[in-house]
């Protein structure tokens, strides 16, 4: 009798024991699948990271402005090597392939402009060198209208449309001039375009040369004064003075602007 009580006994513990790993086994594999349908980090601590990821659609050879890219936290080892983490170190930069919404950026598919532009050697694009925002606009120049012909891709400049006005009589007329723009930077002066800055400003500008037989100035400016440029050069003509656009070179490096001047104010067809 007590031999087959401590028998029973003793299979009771075992199945007992058995329960007990079985219910934890299936607390295990709960979690685990949990985990997985969750797509959460399987990384110590489930650590994310930033990262910076197209915000749309991006084709290639566009440079990057801010509303293209966001930061998004991604799971650390779901991030690509090299990676970047701030927009600040992407925008500004040239796409090289084309990015899909959503994509991580690599320093492999983005470079930056100057580097961009050296892939182009001598055949240099002018839109890679327009800044954002801006317009690459032409306007006519004469070697007394471009400073003695000195006038150098990279210059800045302030630009003046100048007219005459006659009497109500017809008799006399009078000399009259505006502004307008301030601090425009020259892009080219005739085909020869803006170094690329590689060197810095001051090397992009030695590195640029004059051209005193040049009777074209192509400016960064913006839409609106662009659409200005093209009303004030209605009837511009390539002799004599009479109305004429004219630009007076600004010292290296001043990015000061005068209030006082007084500023054109056309209308269409004016």
């Amino acid at each position: 009798m007590i031999k087959n009580l401590a028998i029973g006994g003793g299979s009771n513990r075992a199945m007992l024991l058995a329960l007990v790993l079985g219910v934890v086994s299936a607390v295990l594999i709960g979690v685990f699948l949990s985990r997985a349908d969750s797509g959460t980090s399987t990384s110590p601590g489930g650590e994310t990271v930033p990262v910076v990821v197209a915000a749309r659609d991006i084709p290639a050879m566009t440079r990057i402005t801010q509303d293209m890219v966001s930061v998004n936290r991604l799971s650390a080892n779901a991030v690509l090597t090299y990676a970047f983490q701030n927009t600040d170190s992407v925008v500004g930069q040239v796409t090289q392939v084309p990015l899909v919404s959503g994509e991580q950026i690599v320093p492999a598919k983005v470079t930056a402009t100057g580097e961009a532009l050296a892939q182009f050697g001598t055949n240099v694009p002018l839109a890679l060198i327009v800044p954002p925002g801006m317009r690459g606009f032409s306007i006519y120049v004469n070697k007394v209208g471009a400073v003695g012909g000195l006038l150098r891709a990279g210059d800045h400049v302030d630009v003046i449309l100048s007219s005459t006005v006659k009497s109500p009589d017809g008799q006399t007329a009078t000399g009259t001039a505006c502004y307008v723009g301030q601090d425009v930077e020259v892009l080219a002066v005739a085909q020869a375009i803006k170094a690329s800055g590689a060197q810095g400003e001051a090397g992009a500008l030695a590195s640029s040369s004059t051209d005193p037989e040049a009777t074209s100035a192509t400016l960064s400016v913006t839409p609106e004064q662009a659409w200005w440029l093209a009303a004030a050069q209605e009837d511009v003509n390539q002799s004599g003075v009479g109305r004429q656009l004219w630009v007076s070179l600004r010292p290296f490096g001043e990015k000061a602007q005068a209030n006082s001047l007084p500023v054109c104010h056309l209308t269409p067809g004016s």
